[in-house]
């Protein structure tokens, strides 16, 4: 099991136009070993939301917490998070297991073992497949190893049922769920946030 800690985010603010706020005054709780889902209509800042907390983009006021320690103004990554995206770029010409292994080597270890990451996520028979071969199940699994790799103490989910077929997805929510991480999950599918979310967040704006 992969220990994390919380996540918490007060009065979170951001604009693209100035002078229209896509995110306003949001704030948020999400604790070791739970799942908040945010919804909402699409434009209403979710996926903004998560850029913001992974230091992918700079609020226009606020302050975001990981375990403690006030990372608002952190780079992305000192701040212990781990991010899935939508449309996870990954690396084609590299094997499943160089994907997942990618920012072990990043930060500059020689010989990083993944094993158990591939394990996790039932990807050890096709660890040395290059990931232009894999179906969209296996990407995914790739990309949601690769968000983890790292030991963060939150992960972030941008819709990552999207796309996939009801056994696919049941099986990436499986795996989501043996995480015991402070889990933020964006999705339009309130069907699925009612199979796995602990609570729920609506964002209007």
């Amino acid at each position: 099991m992969l220990l994390g800690m919380s996540l918490f985010v007060q009065n979170l603010t951001h604009a693209y136009v100035k002078g229209k706020n896509v995110l306003e005054d949001v704030t948020l709780k999400v604790d070791e070993g739970e799942l908040v889902a945010v919804v909402g209509r699409s434009g209403c800042g979710k996926s903004t939301l998560l850029h913001c907390i992974a230091g992918l983009i700079t609020p226009k006021s606020g302050a975001i917490q990981i375990d403690g320690k006030d990372v608002t103004d952190a780079a992305p990554h000192l701040r212990g998070v781990g991010i899935m995206m939508q449309d996870q770029p990954l690396y084609e010409h590299l094997t499943v297991e160089k994907n997942i292994a990618f920012p072990l080597r990043a930060r500059g270890e020689k010989k990083p073992d993944v094993s158990q990451i591939l394990e996790l996520f039932q990807l050890q028979d096709i660890a040395q497949q290059k990931v232009s071969t894999c179906s969209g199940g296996e990407r995914r699994r790739v990309a949601l190893g690769r968000a983890i790799v790292l030991q963060p103490s939150v992960l972030l989910l941008d819709e990552p049922f999207v796309s996939l077929n009801e056994e696919l997805r049941d099986t990436i929510r499986m795996y989501i769920q043996e995480l015991t991480l402070a889990t933020l999950l964006v999705t339009h599918d309130l069907e699925e946030v009612e199979s796995i979310a602990d609570s729920v967040m609506k964002l209007e704006n």
